[in-house]
């Protein structure tokens, strides 16, 4: 409801206004009157007024006094003109100053009540868009005081293998988190290697204390940088910079701030080292991780230092790095329960170990990165590793002793895990299975969402939320992965024409189809085929 107030010096216009007018039809809760400019003012002070009629010409003050005053002091309440005097100069005054409307005396009532209509009409828009507004204010000072949490948050899913690396998309989460990347950006990885704590600490003290030490690294290694420090979701605590186009980070300089936050660890009670990693694309961001970690847990002989990580993988293994396998392509045969296929690979990587004369430094190599396929595998399936496995079967000593232990311990895992994920198929629930059906039967269609709700007769949010618990994955993922499984089938397996081959699983653009072909499998369509059709 509005409060109106009407100025005039004359009496008879101004109760003409006030009682000549019904005003009942009007959501009007109270008319206040004034005689003169002052008396307004004092008025508008003592009370809130959303409207004011008022003339112009008055004995003491005009009426466009008492409109700049109100702008002044009140700019959201609206102003309506009325004079005796058809001076144009008049009109284009008060409409400069921003008078809502003006009209001339005598004033037809129909006609003021009119204008009056229009102008409560907009005071209640003009209401909404600042109720919207201050809510959105609200909204956003959330946001921005969530914002560390949701960055945290981001990266915890990309290094688990839960966000797809799509360009586009992940653009667009840059932008919403602030985040200074582009897809085709590169990150440096730092392990925060936390060896010892001083002091016997509860679990959530221990967790007080390493949320101080990130924080710490922030202000020390970070500084003006850009970056965030984490903890992924295996507890790893990481630095990831962000790299510039047009600026070459400073690696000794970089080294020397991680020297120096090992050396003010001490102040927390506990002793660390730093990994520090190499500039790296995104997509291979996880596998630099793993080398970190890996060279976290082969370092016994140098604590509380600072080991140039990058440096180490720069050098490589002389005569050994090209028997490593790709573990990205083993961990995606897991996942779609071909182990058949990655056990034939296993043997025959081990083969090649043996006829080269691995080293023990490139087993434990291997080992480690076939743990990391393993862990992911399961988070990316929504299990917990232990769910599979016992912790005597992945830490096994005895794995790295020769190619053939760590053969039958690959082995063994890999068989225990791709039962595991079958076994989790074979107990879906009965609409996820129908959904699992619709999709091989139609991945040459366009598949939405919402086709595949109506065929199950759930909420297509419901089921997306459904698909997700059970599978581990969205189910725009799963259906990209099936349509890239069939076609490695096809390739493999039949002499069409590759173009032919994406057409047929509803790929307009081949263009679109190659580059999510090579980022899902490491290969172009036709090294894949020539690779597997060749083995």
């Amino acid at each position: 409801m509005v409060t109106m107030l009407v100025v005039d010096d004359e009496i008879y216009a101004l109760k003409g206004i006030t009682q000549g007018i019904d005003w009942s039809s009007l959501p009007i809760s109270k008319i206040l009157e004034a005689g003169s400019v002052q008396s307004a003012k004092q008025l508008m002070q003592q009370q809130p007024v959303q409207l004011v009629i008022s003339d112009i010409e008055m004995q003491q003050a005009s009426g466009l006094e008492l409109l700049r005053w109100i702008h002044g002091n009140y700019p959201h309440t609206l102003v309506i003109f009325l004079t005796g005097h058809a001076r144009f100069e008049y009109a284009h005054e008060a409409l400069q100053l921003g008078c809502f409307d003006y009209a001339l005396k005598p004033i037809d009532h129909d006609l003021l009540k009119g204008i009056v209509g229009r102008a409560l009409t907009e005071l209640e828009a003009q209401q909404q868009q600042r109720s919207f507004h201050e809510l959105l204010e609200q909204h956003q000072q959330q946001w921005s005081m969530q914002l560390p949490v949701l960055v945290e948050r981001f990266w915890q899913d990309l290094l688990a293998g839960r966000l797809p690396l799509q360009p586009k998309r992940l653009d667009r989460q840059f932008g919403l988190y602030h985040i200074p990347l582009r897809a085709d950006g590169h990150v440096l990885p730092i392990l925060l290697s936390i060896e010892h704590w001083n002091t016997d600490m509860s679990a959530r003290d221990e967790t007080i204390m390493e949320y101080a030490l990130r924080k710490e690294a922030t202000e020390i290694i970070i500084g003006k940088l850009s970056g965030v420090v984490i903890q992924d979701s295996h507890e790893l605590n990481l630095i990831l910079l962000y790299g510039k186009e047009d600026e070459a980070l400073d690696r000794e300089a970089l080294l020397k701030r991680c020297r120096q936050f090992v050396s003010a660890s001490s102040g927390l009670h506990c002793r660390i080292s730093c990994y520090v990693g190499s500039e790296t694309p995104l997509v291979e961001l996880t596998e630099v991780i793993a080398s970190l970690v890996q060279a976290e847990r082969t370092n016994t002989t140098s604590p509380e230092s600072v080991i140039d990580a990058g440096a180490v993988a720069d050098t490589g293994i002389p005569g050994e790095a090209g028997l490593l396998p790709s573990l990205g392509e083993w961990a995606e045969l897991l996942e779609q329960g071909q182990q058949e296929e990655l056990i034939r690979q296993l043997e025959l990587t081990v083969k090649r170990l043996q006829r080269e004369t691995a080293s023990r430094e490139l087993l434990e190599q291997l080992y480690y990165g076939l743990l990391h396929m393993f862990y992911q595998a399961a988070y990316r399936k929504g299990l917990s590793i232990y769910e599979l496995l016992s912790v005597q079967e992945l830490n096994d000593t005895q794995a790295v002793r020769s190619p053939q232990h760590l053969l039958q311990w690959a082995r063994r895992l890999a068989c225990k895990t791709a039962e595991a994920f079958e076994s989790r198929q074979r107990n879906s629930s009965p609409v996820i299975t129908k959904a699992y059906q619709y999709i091989q039967e139609h991945l040459h269609q366009d598949l939405t969402r919402d086709d595949i709700a109506a065929l199950v007769g759930r909420n297509p949010a419901y089921l997306s939320r459904l698909f997700r618990k059970e599978t581990g994955m969205s189910l725009s993922e799963y259906i990209t992965l099936q349509r890239i499984e069939r076609a490695k089938k096809l390739l493999v397996e039949t002499g069409d024409k590759i173009s032919s081959i994406a057409e047929g699983l509803g790929y307009v653009h081949f263009s679109y189809f190659a580059k999510l072909f090579r980022k899902l499998t490491g290969f172009t369509p036709q090294d894949y085929r020539r690779i597997h059709r060749s083995s």
